[in-house]
């Protein structure tokens, strides 16, 4: 009996150790205190033509032969740099002397200072490609790269196109693909072996500029769409000079684009500034999406004896909604710089500077900064340069 009893005493206590051990692991449900998940935004300043006059290059020798190009662009390093990318056509190469827009050729120096003022991407695709041969191209690249930044559409090599035709960056959870392409190369031609080291949108790039090289165009794409991008973006050297209106191959080339997959394109070559464009679009797929196009960005530095230019600076804002993981233009706008010529009594002469911030100065009786006639003159080519690119 003394056992039956030991034994039921002994259960007893096993069912309430095991009651309480339950109890002790119990879960109770906790309320997450985590919220949303915030979108991911980022911003891209794109710009048009790099481009010194000799009037420029030659305000930038120091005594000892050497070029310091900090002075001239030092007013715009912030506003170019606050943006996530920025993007910029370099029409000309770093060949080595002699230097100047005639030669086709810049001092190495500039482009540290493009590095210091904030471009990330240097389209290369252009009239310059190959001014100074295929020894030039490559140069170029080195001098680019080994300065920080990319070049955009032109290769030293085979492998070169194969590894680095998309220039592909994941900025905050965004990936932005960019692409690059000539309409021609100054009226020069290559020789079919080299036709790997330039991408073109034409196949009569050295004649008339009719004949889309649709399948070249898609090529590139699809390049782009392999790297599975949130956005993409072309760079177009395309149009003519001096010429503001619209070509209808340059219509085709863009309807192609983004009707395969391109969200944005950048046009340069024209020293003009044109319209900025929103479309939506139809895909194949029944969808639609917002796309933009800027026809042309000017020159963004180029002022000769006595000049005083205005250019825009194109910023984007791309939004990834982080629960569709859809990604979308979602606003843009334009501020301005202006390349002049600031006088003979001018330390530094010649210089690139932020347009709105001199104005915004002015009208803060910063008088010491600019003169009135200088502030007028910049309302005027401000209001003018809206009304180009469509945004009065």
């Amino acid at each position: 009996m003394k056992r039956i009893l030991h034994r039921m005493t002994a259960i007893a206590v096993l069912l309430i150790l095991l009651l309480l051990c339950a109890c002790g692991t119990r879960q109770e449900p906790v309320e997450s205190t985590q919220g949303p998940v915030d979108d991911s935004v980022i911003t891209v300043n794109a710009v048009g033509d790099i481009y010194l006059t000799d009037e420029m290059l030659s305000d930038a020798i120091k005594p000892d032969g050497t070029y310091d190009f900090m002075s001239q662009f030092s007013d715009v390093y912030a506003c170019l740099s606050k943006a996530d990318l920025t993007i910029g056509n370099f029409e000309g190469t770093f060949a080595g002397e002699p230097y100047g827009p005639a030669e086709g050729s810049y001092p190495d120096e500039l482009a540290a200072t493009l590095n210091d003022a904030g471009f990330d991407l240097l389209q290369t695709a252009n009239s310059y490609s190959v001014y100074n041969g295929l020894a030039g191209l490559q140069r170029t690249k080195r001098v680019i790269e080994n300065n920080g930044m990319q070049t955009m559409g032109t290769y030293s090599s085979r492998q070169d196109k194969q590894d680095n035709q998309v220039a592909c960056l994941e900025l905050d959870g965004i990936r932005v693909a960019v692409i690059a392409m000539t309409k021609g190369l100054g009226g020069m031609s290559l020789p079919a072996d080299d036709r790997y080291c330039v991408d073109l949108l034409y196949s009569d790039y050295d004649t008339d500029y009719e004949q889309i090289d649709e399948e070249g165009i898609l090529s590139v794409i699809q390049a782009a769409e392999a790297l599975e991008p949130d956005i993409i973006i072309a760079c177009l050297h395309w149009g003519s000079e001096n010429v503001s209106e619209v070509s209808s191959t340059q219509e085709k080339i863009a309807d192609l684009m983004f009707h395969n997959g391109v969200d944005v394109i950048l046009g340069a070559h024209s020293h003009l500034v044109g319209e900025v464009e929103s479309r939506t679009v139809r895909l194949e797929d029944g969808t639609r999406k917002n796309v933009l196009i800027a026809y042309s960005l000017g020159d963004f530095c180029r002022a000769g004896r006595g000049e005083t230019n205005l250019s825009p600076i194109l910023t984007m804002e791309f939004t990834k909604n982080c629960s569709t993981g859809q990604t979308s233009l979602t606003a843009y706008t334009v501020s301005s710089v202006v390349s002049m010529d600031r006088g003979s009594g001018e330390i530094d002469r010649y210089a690139v500077m932020d347009a709105d911030s001199l104005i915004t100065l002015y009208e803060a009786n910063y008088y010491d900064r600019i003169s009135k006639d200088l502030y007028t003159s910049l309302l005027s080519k401000r209001e003018r340069l809206l009304a180009k690119m469509g945004l009065e």
